[in-house]
C-alpha cells in the first residue's frame, strides 16, 4: 500500500522533475511508465508516482539494514526534496487530518 504525501504549492510532481530530484538526492533513479524507481541504503526499492495532487510512495525495506537512523534521515531528505515539506511540516499536516 502506498503512502501519500501532500505537495507544497508550486512544486512540480511531473515524472521528469521527480526523476531529476530523485537522482540528485538518492544518487540513482529510473523512470518506467510514469513511475520513478530508486534505492537508498536500507531500502531495497522505492516507487514514487503522482496520485492526483499528492505524491504516492511505495517502499520495500531491507531486513539486514545495519543503520536504520541513517536510512530514515536519507528517506526524509528525499521526500522533502520531492514534496517541499520538511518531516516536521508533514507530521503537522498528517495530524490535522
Amino acid at each position: 500500500m502506498a503512502r501519500t504525501y501532500p505537495v507544497k504549492k508550486g512544486v512540480s510532481i511531473e515524472p521528469p522533475e521527480l526523476l531529476a530530484r530523485t537522482k540528485e538526492s538518492a544518487g540513482n533513479g529510473e523512470l518506467r511508465e510514469g513511475h520513478v524507481y530508486c534505492t537508498l541504503p536500507g531500502i531495497k526499492s522505492i516507487e514514487i508516482y503522482r496520485e492526483g495532487k499528492n505524491l504516492a510512495v511505495n517502499t520495500e525495506n531491507d531486513a539486514g539494514n545495519p543503520d536504520p537512523l541513517k536510512t530514515i534521515r536519507l528517506f526524509n531528505d528525499l521526500i522533502e526534496k520531492l514534496t517541499g515539506y520538511t518531516s516536521k511540516e508533514r507530521k503537522k499536516k498528517f495530524s490535522q487530518l
